[in-house]
């Protein structure tokens, strides 16, 4: 698991600790991973949302057909970055620690196959 932040300095966790990130959103693209999972206050999202590479990010995740965990305050940014939230396969709501390990399984698939119709048709 690597975090990815806005700057390489990390991000600050809601209990004041620092966590060091292993790359920033514009040098570590999401096509690295094999699945994202966003994590975020409601204030970070509403930043993140304003922050191009952030949006990229996403919605590269999203057309690279990767697993998108999301905890409820980053929903508006997956919505931001053009990725609903409603049921879809692969695109996970992460409410609790049996939500997260459901996630980290449903990993394992790699991708998910059938949204590779819908994201060629967003690109025509």
């Amino acid at each position: 698991m690597d975090v990815i932040a806005p700057t390489i300095g990390g991000v600050d966790a809601s209990d004041g600790s620092q966590i060091a990130a292993e790359d920033r959103l514009n040098g570590g693209p999401s096509v690295l991973f094999d699945a994202v999972a966003v994590l975020t206050s409601a204030d970070g999202a509403a930043r993140l949302a304003s922050n191009a590479s952030a949006r990229d990010f996403i919605s590269d995740a999203y057309a690279n057909l990767k697993y998108i965990g999301f905890n409820d305050a980053a929903a508006a940014l997956l919505n931001r970055a053009g990725v609903e939230t409603k049921e879809e396969a692969g695109i996970v709501p992460l409410k609790d620690a049996g939500d997260a390990s459901a996630f980290i399984t449903a990993c394992r698939n790699l991708r998910i196959w059938d949204r590779e119709e819908k994201t060629k048709m967003s690109m025509k």
